[in-house]
């Protein structure tokens, strides 16, 4: 009668536990990140929701990107988008991507250009992980930032909304770097080389997305990999161009049409 296993098929059995546990990890890993994406996905739609609520609420026209104020310290501070839509959204973590909750810290930047109160309501911590596309949500006045007011854009305006993009898995770049112009809205590929967008009409969708091996910084001097676009796409080419870009890293612009098809335009 056998009394136990030789070391030999302990060796075997051990072996093909390795084996088992080797195939299975990535799996589990997909799996999990096949879940953030599916978090983030829902993120962007109930932001877009936002967005537009504001828009009803507001004769049409869509919430800046961001301006100054004073708080109720007599301090400079920083109204974000977030802050804007805050009241339709319910839960600011809503504005965390789950792959990368604190991208960028809005609140930490504007401090060190002189925007002591941060940004308003938010103080310390003021956390993001979505670009916006800064075409459709245009700058107030925030003299520190030296971004200067323009007229809101109205979501009327956007006679193509859903292919024009409103928010998406991105940064904020810090300037000359990657082609990267200053508070450039990044994009990144978080989700198995896959960028989540939302767009004007309310919708979200993954995009496929390849790193250019360009490295440039953040606006909080974070490492910031450049990505490109890895599809055509209304923001491969500006309209009244007849090359298309070397490389999409940002979606900014509002989705238009001319004599060489889908193009992007800005109407500030």
């Amino acid at each position: 009668m056998r009394k136990g296993f030789t070391i030999v098929e302990l060796l075997v059995v051990i072996a093909i536990i390795a084996v088992l546990v080797g195939l299975l990890l990535p799996v589990l890993a997909n799996s999990r990140e096949k879940a953030r994406q599916t978090s983030c996905l829902s993120n962007l739609r109930q932001i877009a929701a936002a967005t537009l609520q504001y828009a009803q609420d507001w004769e049409d026209m869509l919430p800046m990107s961001g301006y100054e104020t004073i708080d109720a310290f007599g301090r400079p501070c920083f109204v974000s988008m977030g802050s804007s839509i805050s009241p339709y959204l319910g839960d600011r973590k809503i504005l965390a991507c789950p792959a990368n909750p604190d991208a960028y810290d809005t609140s930490d930047y504007v401090e060190a250009l002189g925007i002591t109160g941060g940004e308003c309501g938010v103080g310390k911590g003021g956390y993001g992980s979505y670009a916006l596309n800064d075409a459709v949500f245009v700058s107030g006045n925030a003299p520190h930032l030296k971004l200067f007011p323009q007229k809101p854009i109205k979501l009327s305006e956007l006679r193509f909304a859903s292919e024009t993009v409103f928010g998406y898995d991105g940064n904020v770049a810090n300037g000359n770097q990657c082609n990267f112009a200053q508070f450039a809205p990044a994009i990144e590929g978080r989700h198995l080389g896959k960028c989540n967008v939302s767009f004007a009409d309310g919708h979200a969708k993954a995009l496929s997305v390849v790193p250019s091996g360009c490295v440039a910084q953040n606006i909080n001097g974070k490492t910031l990999a450049e990505h490109c676009l890895g599809i055509p796409s209304p923001y491969s080419r500006c309209c009244g161009q007849g090359m298309s870009l070397h490389c999409v890293n940002q979606l900014t612009g509002i989705v238009s049409r001319d004599e060489g098809g889908t193009c992007f335009t800005r109407l500030r």
